[in-house]
């Protein structure tokens, strides 16, 4: 049953990769326009003092936009005797646009009209004063949900429940503006609704909201309202020197209030971890039925929860793991599909686990065919699991074959801090056995990789049982050498001396493999063999002939595609680095780094690039040293450094670049090329020599430290800036 639903999803896949769509241009309806600004008024009429002035403050006047005000409401209403549980979110903004760039962002708008409650509604404040009301008759149906960029998407979606009888949807449109001029305000609000069936929903966790104070544009005034029942619960924490929610009781709500300030834009956001170090806002709405969800991270009802103790993770944890680890029954209800799920997942992995006779393998090689059942089941063709279910199911096998191994949950250090939890989303699991970390498998990782969200990271060994607890550890980090992008490169000019012919082998360890694999590995066949990650069948071989012949012939067909496909898109990927790819010839995959025995993403390419050679009379100008690709650039204004430095990772680039020189000339200037600056922070080295008629560089960087205090920006800049410098540098080459 598995094989054949698995089957299926390929089948699906392949065709979604080989059938285009029809576009098409439909136009709103006139009562539906009409109805979408009518249910604006409200808003319009509510006269918010923060909405009242257009002037901005003078200094903000060399700004590319001002935003005056901006206010999102959300109310939360499980009506009395219904099965829905009804979220309004409506949006204000106010925005002072100040040169063209910021007009080119505001002259497309676009509002949802998925719920005949749904509103959107739109003016232009010139600068005269004359306010215009923008029509929505010329808006146009969006076909495809996914182009609508974030801003104009509401921060709750419609939620999935077990039963959905709910009468919104997401259906947007597209609404051009097209009088738009520096020095215009646009004044815009919106309101979406989604009724959301809760009849067989014990609890409904809708997805936490981060909130950077600092926006695209220096705000004056921004605020959040949030509406709750007495069934619903918000949790919330400021960090950084945000404001903090401040609470009310009106007309029968817990009315939470948040408001912030003369609020600037920040300039240096290179290298900022953003969550970490920046005045920031989180919170959560959480509906629940039961007051004593011990799953849940909630607090009594109608309070805001800022904290959670370790005491308390523990045991929350522990509840997690009882759901998923008892046995489900046929009745729908949220703990039945946690449990029938996870019964699901232990069983497809026990079967492929005893077809391959695992359970007579060593303790390691046990661990890594989990893994990689586990990764090939729930990992390919955009399928995800949650890291819950991924340390469960790791966890059940290795108990099973008596090995050891511990539960550890902590958080991406992207998101938040483990002292700042207070969602349960905010939690990663994972499994330490044979002293060695496994954690949650992406498409392309092997066992025991380690991932930069987690370096460093304190954590929590959960014990489980009727008495939880939770003991704080340190999670490893890694060394710049373990983490390294190497590129071997042969260039040479050619006949007219006007382009560089490359050959480059690019190899990829460590962190490194999985911060860079997506392109290498875009328009591959590479998950077509998967199943021998875990030495498994073919699962075509289980189909009638007929269908495993015809998804044959989809793969073939998805095969030629994709050698269409894959030289282009390389192309375009070489064109963050280079100015002028004239032609790209060539892509080889060497080895695709997802097998435990050959873990480097290795490849090769061939092309042509322009733009590096310069005649300079009967010599040439050769710009070498930018085969390396583009380097980092730190403008004088980018030096006053605010924030601490982050970096991710610690880790290393090196190229061996061999050029081969023509005959007739010879090399000047490699006295120049010869750079050695290397410090706590970080490193750039290059040599340069002759190896008969061929010009040698070998060239290191390394990022030393993922962490870098601010003052030592200086240092990091050392090295940045020889990297960079060099990259700019050219080669004589002299005529005889």
């Amino acid at each position: 049953m598995r094989t054949m639903k698995k089957i299926k999803y390929i089948y699906i896949v392949l065709l979604v990769l080989l059938t285009g769509f029809a576009g098409y241009s439909q136009t709103i309806k006139e009562e539906i326009a009409l109805a979408t600004e009518k249910n604006m008024l409200p808003v319009w009429n509510e006269n918010d003092p923060s909405f009242s002035s257009n002037q901005i403050p003078e200094k903000w006047k060399g700004f590319s936009g001002v935003i005056i005000a901006q206010k999102t409401k959300f109310v939360f209403d499980k009506a009395s005797g219904t099965d829905k549980l009804n979220v309004y979110e409506t949006g204000h903004r106010k925005i002072k646009l100040q040169d063209k760039g910021s007009v080119g962002s505001y002259s497309e708008f676009y509002f949802r009209k998925g719920h005949p409650n749904d509103g959107f509604s739109l003016r232009v404040i010139k600068a005269d004063g004359t306010v215009d009301t923008v029509s929505l008759l010329t808006a146009v149906l969006v076909e495809d949900v996914s182009d609508v960029p974030s801003l104009f998407t509401p921060y709750f979606e419609k939620q999935n429940t077990i039963r959905d009888k709910t009468k919104s949807a997401n259906i947007y449109f597209k609404l051009a503006v097209s009088n738009l001029e520096p020095g215009d305000i646009i004044d815009y609000c919106y309101t979406v609704y989604n009724d959301n069936d809760v009849s067989r929903m014990n609890s409904l966790e809708f997805d936490p909201v981060y909130y950077v104070c600092h926006r695209e544009y220096p705000v004056i005034n921004q605020q959040f309202e949030i509406n709750t029942d007495e069934k619903s619960y918000v949790n919330s924490k400021s960090l950084n020197g945000a404001p903090e929610f401040r609470e009310t009781k009106t007309n029968g709500y817990n009315v939470f209030l948040w408001e912030d300030k003369d609020r600037e834009k920040i300039k240096d956001t290179r290298w900022v971890n953003e969550y970490m170090v920046l005045p920031m806002l989180k919170f959560q709405i959480i509906y629940s039925k039961n007051n004593d969800a011990e799953d849940l991270f909630i607090s009594d009802r109608g309070e805001l929860k800022k904290s959670i103790t370790p005491e308390e993770l523990a045991r929350k944890v522990n509840r997690i793991y009882e759901k998923m680890d008892a046995s489900g029954g046929r009745k729908v209800t949220q703990d039945n599909i946690i449990a029938n799920y996870t019964t699901s997942l232990l069983s497809n992995t026990e079967y492929l686990l005893r077809k391959g006779e695992a359970y007579d393998l060593g303790d390691e090689e046990f661990i890594k065919r989990v893994y990689y059942i586990s990764r090939h089941l729930y990992g390919l063709y955009g399928n995800r699991m949650g890291s819950q279910y991924f340390a469960y199911v790791m966890l059940q096998k290795l108990r099973k074959k008596n090995i050891p191994a511990e539960l550890i949950v902590t958080t991406s250090n992207s998101v938040t801090e483990m002292k700042d939890v207070i969602f349960g989303t905010e939690l990663e699991w994972l499994i330490k056995a044979k002293n060695k970390y496994v954690f949650c498998f992406s498409a392309n990782s092997n066992p025991f990789d380690l991932k930069d969200d987690f370096l460093e990271n304190d954590a929590y060994t959960i014990t489980l049982g009727k008495s939880p607890a939770a003991v704080p550890i340190k999670l490893p980090g890694t060394m710049a050498d373990e983490n390294i992008n190497t590129t071997t490169i042969d260039a040479s000019m050619d006949e007219q001396y006007e382009n560089m012919n490359v050959v480059s082998v690019n190899t990829y360890k460590g962190i490194s493999k999985e911060d860079n694999d997506g392109p290498p590995l875009a328009y591959t066949n590479v998950y077509d063999n998967d199943y021998l990650s875990y030495y498994g069948d073919n699962e075509l071989d289980a189909l009638p002939e007929k269908k495993r012949d015809e998804i044959e012939r989809l793969i073939r067909a998805k095969r030629e595609e994709f050698k269409k496909r894959k030289p282009e898109y390389m192309k375009r990927q070489l064109q963050n680095d280079f100015t002028n790819v004239v032609r790209y010839d060539n892509f080889l995959l060497i080895t695709d780094g997802r097998t435990f025995n050959k873990q480097e993403l290795k490849y090769s390419e061939t092309f042509i690039l322009g733009d590096l050679t310069r005649k300079a009379g009967s010599n040439y100008l050769i710009s070498i040293p930018a085969l390396m690709g583009r380097q980092t650039q730190v403008k004088p204004e980018d030096r006053n450094r605010q924030y601490d430095i982050n970096v991710r990772n610690a880790r290393a680039y090196t190229w061996d670049i061999s050029f081969a020189v023509p005959a007739g000339y010879s090399v000047k200037g490699l006295a120049d090329l010869n750079i050695n600056v290397e410090n706590e922070t970080g490193l750039f080295i290059s040599k340069a020599f002759m190896k008969g008629n061929v010009l040698k560089l070998s060239i290191k960087k390394a990022y030393k430290q993922t962490q870098i205090k601010k003052e030592n920006f200086g240092k990091m800049l050392e090295f940045i800036d020889a990297a960079y410098n060099f990259s700019q540098r050219r080669v004589l080459l002299k005529k005889g």
